[in-house]
Formats: C-alpha cells, structure tokens, sequence
C-alpha cells in the first residue's frame, strides 16, 4: 500500500510538471496515440524506410509490431507523425505489460535486438521512448546523440548496459532524459556532458552507477531550467558545499540511496525553495535539520526514512504544514510523539515506523482529517487505540503493529472506517470481541492479526471479505475447525497464514484458484491440531507450512495424468506422522528452494532425484527411518546450505561427491550408521561449514588436521565414534571459536540443530544457532594429552572431551575459556592437581572431572562455589576438599625435610628421571652383551647351541602334544 502511494504520488506528480510544458504544438506530453495517427497523412518514404530497417533488428516474440505493414507509416502502432507534412515526431516503444509475464521469468511482450543507426533518418523525430524493453545488456547506442530535434528520451528499464555515451550531451533541445532503473549496470565516469542539455527539465538516473563521478552533482548545477532529478541509488557523492546552487527551480528531488560524506544534510538545500516533493531515505543522515524547512512552505512530500534523525526532527517538521506525505521510518526517534504532530492537518500519509518511540498515541493523530495511511509499527508504545482514531473515516491503512498496545476491540471501533483496505494489529496485546453476525463496513485487502486474542471461534466476519488477498492470524488464540465456507475464500487468497493456533479436523482440500487473478498462493498451517491424511499437494501454491501437527498416511503423489507446475518454493511437512518412502514426485519442483520432511515415520532410501532440485538450499530429512547410503546425487544441489540427515538408519561412507557443496554451512549426519574415516576434503573443500556434527556413527581412524582450515566453524560434534590418535594441535585456527567472528550466515526460521550440553542432548533452534560455539569428542578412543591450544578457544561454550584415554594435567589455562558453561573431562586418564585457574570460569554452570587420576585440593571460589554435587569429582581418589567428604587437613602436610605427598605419590617429574636413566642402562646392557657375542667365538657357539636346543625340544613337544589331540 505505501509503495502503491508512493508511485502514485510521483507519478501525479510528472504529470502536474511536464503537461504544461508544450514541445510543439502538436506534440503535448500526455497526448493519446490518437493525435498522432493520420490516415490521411502522405508517410515521408525515406521515414518509412528507416522505421523498417529498425524493425528488422528487433527482436519482436509477441508481434507488437505486427501492424508495420503498408504505406501508411503514420498509422502503425507507436508511431506520431505531423498532421501536415507527415515527419515522424513520436516514437512510443515503450511496454506496457508486466516485464515477466511467464514462469520462466522471460519477457514475452518486450523488444529486443539490436537499435539500428537508420533512427537518424528520422530527422524530425521529437519523442523516443524504448522504455520498459529487454535489450539485453547491449550499450546505449552512440548515434541518439544525432537526433538533434529529441525533446523526450526515455531509455529506463531496458536492459541496457555499460558506459553512457557522452554524445548524449548533445541533445541541446532535450527536455526530458530517464536512463533510470538500469540495475546498477549502467555507469559513467564523468557527468560533465549533462552540461550540454541545457533544455533539460526532467533528468532521471535512477540506479545508474556514478561511483566515479565524483564531481557529477557540479556538472548537473549547470542546468538552470531544471524541474526533476533522479539520482537515487546511484552511490554518487553528494558534495555539501555548493558554491552557488542553480538549479532552484527544482520541485522534484530524489537523493536516496547515496554517500552523503559528511552524514548530515547538505546546507544548500536550504536553497530550493519550490521543493514540491524531497526524497533523502536510506542515506544514514543525521541531525541538525531543524531550519531546512523553515522556508519549504511549498513541501508537500517528504521522504526520510532510514536516516538517523532523532526526535527534534519530528517535532521541527510539525511546522510544514502543507506536508501530505511525511516517511520518517527506520530513524532514531525517541521519547513520545509530540502532540504538535496535529498540526499537519493536510497530511495524508504518516509513517513513524521502526523508531524507538514510546508512551501512547497522541490523540491529536485523530485530528488528521485527511489521513489515509497510519504506520506506527515496530515501535515501544503503549496503552490503548485513541477512540478518536477510529473516526478518521478516509484511512485506507492502519499500521499498529508490534507495538505493547493494549485493550479490547469492538464492532464500534470500526464503525466509520468504511475505507479501509489495510489493517495491522500483530504484535500487540490486544484482543478483538466482535459478534458471530456481525458485518463490517469495509472490504480489506490486507489483514494481519497475529499474536492476538481472536478466537476461541473462528471468526465468522471473515466471511464477508471477499476481497482479502493476504491473512495473517497466526497464534490468535483459535480453537476450532476450518468451516467449510473459509475453504472456498481461501482459494482467492494469495497468503494465508493461521499457524500456532488449536485448529482441528482434517487439513484443507487443496483446490487450485482462479488462474486469471493470481499466480500462486502461501498457505502456512503449522503448529496446530489437524490430523488425518492429506489427499493432495496443491499445484499452485508456491509456500506450504504444514508441519507440527498430527498427519498421517503418506505424502501424496501426483494424480495420472497431473501436471507440476515448477512453482513450489518451499514444502515444510516435518513433525507430522507421515509413513511410507519419500515420494520422487517432489523431484519434479525444480525450483524447490527449501524441503523438510523430519521428525516423520518415512522409510526406504533417499531418493536419487533430489539431486535433480539445483535451487535447493536447505534439505532436512532428519529424525526419520531412511536406510541405504547417502546418494552421491546430493553432490548436484550445488547451492545447498544446509543438510540434515541425522537420526536415520544410513550406512556406507560419505560420497565424495559431497565436496562440491561448496555453499554448505550446516552438515549433520549423527545418529546414523555411517563407516568411514573423516574425509580431508571435508576441511579442504567445505570452507563455508559453521555445524558439523557426525554424533553416534562408526567413524574411525584420526581426526583429519583438515577441519581446522574451517575458520568459521562454531560446533564440531564428533562424540560417539571410534576415532583414535590425538587431539589436533592446530584447533585454534578455527578463529570463529577464538574470535567470534563468522562471517555472514542466514539463519533460517525453521532451522535447529542438536548438540550436547551439560551431558545431555540439547536442540537449538533458529537464531540460537548464533550462540552456540562447541566441540564434543567424547566416547571415542583418543589418547594423549588436552592440546593447550584448545585452551584459545575462547569462545567455547561447550567442550567435551569424556570417555576417552587422554593422559596428562589438565591445561593451566583453562582459565581462559572465559564463556565456557559446560566443561566435561571425565573418564579419562588425567593426573595432577586441578589448576586453581579453573575458578576463573564465571559463566561455568556443569562440570564433570569425574573418574581421573586428579589429586590434590579443588579449587575454591566463584563460579565453582556453586557446583555443590560431589559426583563431578568422585573416582578421583586424590581429590580432596568441598565439595568432597575427605578434607584436604586429613592428607598428610608437607614437612622442611621430610617427603611431601608427591614424593609418595611419585610425582611426574620422578618418573621422568626414572625413565630417563632406565632407557641409557638397558641399551648400555644390550650393546655389551652383543659386543660379547661378535668378539669372543667360543660364547657364540656356546650361545647359538643353547639357542638351537631350546628349538628342537618345544619342537619335540609340540609334535607330541599334536599327535596326542589327535
């Protein structure tokens, strides 16, 4: 609605501008084809030549030009010529028809080709418009620079490509120039041959890249009779210190999008006075703007939004007040909305969005007679609707939502909004409590009341809207069945959403819409109570919810003879009851962008076909009975993200061909069967993975040094194996454990990954996932020492390396791991004492040292007060001290001269020097008998003989026990 508002405006707007602006008298800017096409006008034959010629270089799939035919140029469809002398003035190529009119997003109705220079001849040629066409990135061509009689040059939204030709500049007599909406694929270096337009009154370079044309807003100043600029989204710098501004007549500006360098508003745009309409959003502009408006007394649109203006804005811009539109979303406004702001009694639309306001709704808003769009959403207000907003009887669209606004609705609080279209409530503590008859007296378009109480029923009004195209009552408090009435208006709906209520009975009965109004709807059920089977997948929906509920039976398959329309985009089943295979009809979705069958009953093998779904991105067939082995077919969804296949029953080893996925951020393949040693390609090729998790499978052999090139890595989980070998040392280039830092990762709504925590398994779901930072070894076979290098991880959460066979002490900078809360060590061979700089871990709420060798005092203070249950230490039997029965004063205390306990215990630094004198003696022992044996004859044959008898009598013996057992 308020982007609708906002075209409609400029649109309104050009036209007030330029119909005034009389090019020829024959020739007005609005006029009809009908004053152009002349039967009885003599076509010039070299004009009709040249247009033939530019013909036959289009690219006309839908025959626009069908009409080219004959003599009669001046008939033929877009052209104007003279009624007198037949010269070709107008040239109206544009298209009228939306840009993508198919499924395959390919623009039947455009021209394309090539632009002949046989335009030149069209000597007379006043008006060119090749606007809204796909000519596929070709370049502007050089020769409109010749058409020396254009007034009018529209080139905007034609696919056009490259650098502009600066022979652009001269068109001297030009008025009016759009380059605009080009995709940023357009560009200049140097603005300068706008100078030579000095007609120019419309100037428009929406999107055009003017990064380099550093100086270009200079050169543009240069054009005195301009009226309209267009430089949004152009990246162009906007310098603050004009000289002297020239263009003063201006009434159109749009700035938005662009690099102010100094972030606050230029002072010389204090200078345009005749300022009608004043675009500036999404510049990151800040304050001071207070005497910008003092002399803008003709202002009547004013765009702000996505500044960082704060409440003095708002309350100077109360005193333009001939301002109809005002956008200030997305700012920094706080505190309250001043009761000044009903002094904008001709406004029309009000936009406050996204800011940080609070307190209540001022009740001067409902003083705003002419107010047809209300956003105060995503704000912090509170209290109740102002009962004089409910008598602005020309609102369109009322915007409240995700607010703390509260209160009940009733009938009589819509009573006089007979024009209301839009209507938006989520978010609010507010509850409607209207009658099963009653009849309201608008017909919306848009509503969404989510979050707030409208059930138990379900709502009968719903009935009269026969013109709703998107509904939103998720979690509205609704504990019923479907009436079979909401089944039929549901088919003219494009987006329903009615998820997270108590709905019961059977899921709808799926029938295709009326093809002539929409191409596809969003339908979004989950989290609620329907059971039964689901008899069908619709064909034309492009988004279906159903997960969360009770569904049984199996996934449906396509009727004989059906057809797919490839318009699915996202299939989310999970947590139902659905049994049977997977069906490889979904295959046949090609653009299928996220499929989720898990937490079902499904059987059999993953289908070979889903390799075929190239737009896939996030596939999880998690938590079901799928068998086999993973299909190397997977390796095809190139732009896959994430991937779930955990808690099935897959065996085999990982295809190789999974290092393509070169996208993929999320790999969980635990709770399966799976044989095989990690892959390096793993750490190699993977480079983008965050989750890895391979929990509980028959992984073996060493933990491939690879996985610390995944610099973005946040949990590695690979417990429950039969890995072997040591722990890698290079752990801490892992820098999103030790910095945090991750890079830009897309967290889905629906997205959740499983990991242990605290000793038991934990789910983590959507934007949770950007705090979780793990490493899980446990029950493996690793040995060796805990790598200090572990120890920089400081950004751990959780590390568990139990159930394993490390030796050694427990690192003394374990104290670093400053964010650690679960820490589990036990059953493992560690000694020593436990480094008192384990008291330093002030987030740790479970630990687990139990079954070691750990000897010596625990460690008291902080964090660690708190963990009073001895079990975390028992099988430690040098362990002394709280939260222990034995206190550490029983053990006996060292004396000046006598043994300490480690002497009886025999400390580390006792066996080394007991192993570093035993290993000399026994070679020195060794090399002496030998020496014997080479040097002194007679003891090596007395040595070899003794050697030889021993031989031949466990010879003797074995043979004779042999024949015995036989």
């Amino acid at each position: 609605m308020e982007h609708l508002l906002l075209c409609t405006s400029s649109s309104l707007l050009l036209l007030f501008l330029f119909s005034s602006v009389p090019i020829t008298s024959q020739f007005p800017f609005g006029s009809s084809k009908q004053a152009y096409h002349h039967s009885n006008v003599t076509c010039i034959e070299s004009e009709r030549y040249a247009l033939l010629l530019f013909k036959h270089e289009l690219k006309d799939e839908s025959n626009r030009l069908s009409s080219w035919i004959g003599e009669a140029c001046c008939s033929w469809e877009g052209v104007g010529c003279h009624k007198i002398t037949g010269s070709i003035l107008k040239l109206d190529l544009r298209n009228t028809v939306p840009l993508y009119s198919d499924e395959d997003y390919h623009c039947t109705n455009c021209l394309g080709g090539q632009l002949t220079p046989s335009l030149v001849n069209l000597t007379n040629l006043r008006y060119l418009d090749l606007s809204s066409n796909s000519f596929s990135g070709i370049q502007v061509p050089a020769f409109l620079g010749l058409l020396k009689n254009l007034r009018y040059l529209n080139l905007s939204s034609a696919g056009f490509d490259g650098e502009i030709p600066h022979h652009l500049g001269n068109l001297s007599h030009l008025r009016y120039l759009d380059l605009g909406d080009s995709g940023f694929s357009l560009s200049t270096k140097d603005l300068g041959w706008v100078v030579g337009l000095s007609s120019l009154e419309g100037l428009v370079l929406s999107m055009v890249n003017l990064t380099t044309a550093q100086d270009g807003l200079r050169s543009i100043n240069m054009l005195p009779s301009l009226t309209t600029l267009e430089l949004d989204s152009c990246d162009l710098f906007i310098h603050p210190h004009l000289s002297q501004v020239n263009f003063t007549s201006l009434a159109f500006l749009d700035l938005g999008e662009n690099n102010f360098n100094n972030y606050t508003v230029p002072p010389w745009l204090r200078n345009l006075t005749g300022l009608h309409d004043l675009r500036l959003g999404q510049n990151n502009l800040s304050d001071p703007i207070h005497a910008l408006f003092d002399q803008k007394t003709s202002l009547v649109h004013l765009d702000l939004s996505s500044n960082r203006f704060d409440a003095s804005t708002l309350k100077s811009l109360c005193k333009a007040r001939d301002l109809t539109y005002l956008d200030l979303s997305d700012n920094n406004v706080q505190g309250s909305i001043p009761s000044e702001i009903g002094q904008l009694v001709n406004l029309t639309y009000l936009d406050l969005s996204s800011n940080d306001l609070q307190g209540s709704i001022p009740s001067e808003i409902g003083q705003l007679p002419k107010l047809t769009n209300l956003v105060l959403a995503f704000n912090k207000l509170n209290g109740t609707i102002p009962t004089n907003l409910w008598q602005l009887t020309k609102l369109q669209a009322l915007d409240v939502g995700y607010n703390s606004l509260t209160g009940v609705l009733s009938e009589d609080h819509f009573a006089k909004l007979r024009e209301l279209k839009s209507l938006r409530l989520t978010g609010n503590s507010l509850a409607l409590n209207v009658s099963s008859s009653w009849v309201p007296p608008f017909q919306l378009h848009e509503i969404r009341m989510g979050f707030i109480i409208v059930g138990p029923r379900f709502p009968a009004w719903l009935r009269t809207q026969k013109e709703v195209e998107e509904l939103d009552m998720r979690n509205a408090s609704i504990s019923d069945a479907i009436p079979s009435w909401f089944r039929v208006l549901c088919r003219n709906i494009t987006s329903v959403d009615l998820s997270s209520n108590s709905l019961t009975g059977n899921p709808l009965e799926f029938k295709q819409h009326r093809p002539s109004r929409y191409r596809s709807r969003r339908i979004f059920l989950s989290s609620n109570k329907f059971d039964g089977s689901l008899k069908s997948l619709p064909l034309d929906i492009s988004d279906l919810d159903l997960s969360h509920n009770f569904l049984t039976g199996h996934i449906p398959q396509l009727e004989v003879g059906q057809t797919v329309v490839p318009g699915m985009r996202s299939l989310l089943l999970n947590d139902n009851r659905f049994t049977g295979t997977i069906p490889k009809n979904l295959c046949k979705w090609e653009y299928l962008y996220i499929l989720d069958l898990s937490n079902n009953l499904l059987s059999g093998r993953v289908p070979l076909c889903l390799g075929n779904l190239r737009d896939l991105r996030i596939l999880n067939l998690a938590n079901n009975s799928l068998s086999s082995q993973i299909p190397s077919s997977l390796g095809n969804l190139r732009r896959l993200s994430k991937l779930h296949l955990n808690g099935n029953k897959l065996v085999g080893k990982l295809p190789t061909s999974m290092q393509h996925l070169r996208y993929l951020q999320a790999l969980d393949l635990g709770d399966n069967g799976l044989k095989d040693i990690i892959p390096a390609w793993i750490g190699e090729r993977l480079s983008n993975l965050r989750f890895l998790r391979f929990q509980s499978n028959n992984f073996h052999g060493p933990i491939s040094h690879t996985l610390c090139q995944l610099s973005f890595l946040r949990v590695l989980n690979l417990a429950h194996n039969n890995l072997s070998g040591f722990i890698p040392h290079c752990f801490n280039n892992i820098t999103a454990m030790v910095s945090g830092l991750d890079g830009d990762y897309g967290i889905d709504p629906q997205e959740s990954l499983q990991d242990i925590k605290g000793g038991r398994e934990v789910e983590y779901y959507a934007l949770n996932l950007l705090l979780v930072n793990s490493v899980s070894l446990s029950a493996n076979n690793l040995v060796g020492e805990i790598p200090d290098e572990i120890m920089e991880l400081v950004q751990l959460q959780v590390l568990n390396l139990s159930q394993n066979h490390l030796t050694g002490r427990i690192p003394k900078k374990i104290g670093n791991l400053k964010q650690i809360e679960t820490l589990d060590l036990s059953m493992n061979e560690l000694f020593g004492a436990i480094p008192e700089s384990l008291s330093d871990l002030y987030s740790l709420n479970s630990l687990n040292l139990s079954y070691n060798k750990l000897s010596g005092p625990i460690p008291s203070g902080n964090q660690l007060q708190t963990l009073t249950d001895p079990s975390i230490y028992e099988g430690n039997s040098g362990l002394c001290g709280k939260p222990l029965p034995n206190n550490c004063s029983e053990h006996k205390l060292p004396t000046k001269n006598g043994p300490t306990d480690e002497d009886e215990g025999h400390s580390e630094s006792d066996w080394s020097w007991f192993y570093a004198g035993i290993g000399p003696g026994f070679a020195a022992g060794l090399l002496g008998v030998l020496g014997i044996l080479l040097f002194k004859k007679s003891w090596r044959y007395a040595y070899f003989k003794f050697i030889e008898s021993a031989c031949d009598k466990i010879w003797v013996k074995t043979t004779r026990l042999r024949r015995n057992f036989r």
